[in-house]
């Protein structure tokens, strides 16, 4: 991974270690809100390709109620390139964990499951004055972590996006 003086314009804004840690919070509280829990650490990299792919994040169910097994049975073609997307993403996903633990956004629990913190005050704020796409790519990272809880266990999660811990 390069340092932010290497990175890329287009790289350090899409990739934003702080963005995506907004991201990461927003996994975290869908998942706790379905199951009660922390989000499992290796599902932070499954719903960060997802909800930053736009075709993806635009063909995602409205409801958590849809089985996730069904929908990428129906679907396939959104496997198609994931392990490659989610590969190449590991790096940022990595950095925005710590980089949200550092600034009190997310948490690892005693069972190593990430936790979000309380809704930052300063997040409405962000949203009001962010594109729709940045409003959908948190409003999508939140089902997902919904989805994902009803789903199963993260390796079942992962066996159906077609990658592995």
């Amino acid at each position: 991974m390069n340092s932010w003086t290497e990175r890329s314009r287009e790289e350090a804004r899409l990739f934003n270690p702080g963005f995506l840690s907004l991201l990461v919070w927003s996994t975290t509280m869908g998942y706790k809100e379905a199951t009660g829990d922390g989000l499992p650490y290796e599902l932070a990299f499954v719903a960060l390709p997802a909800s930053l792919h736009k075709f993806t994040r635009e063909a995602l169910p409205r409801s958590p109620r849809t089985s996730l097994a069904a929908w990428l049975e129906e679907n396939t073609y959104f496997r198609v390139g994931f392990a490659e997307r989610a590969k190449g993403l590991a790096p940022f996903v990595r950095e925005a964990v710590l980089f949200g633990s550092t600034h009190g956004l997310v948490g690892i629990s005693e069972g190593g499951r990430l936790v979000g913190s309380p809704r930052p005050s300063n997040l409405t704020q962000y949203v009001r004055g962010a594109t729709e796409e940045v409003r959908d790519c948190i409003k999508r990272a939140e089902f997902l972590g919904k989805w994902f809880g009803a789903a199963g266990t993260p390796t079942t999660v992962m066996a159906l996006w077609g990658v592995a811990p």
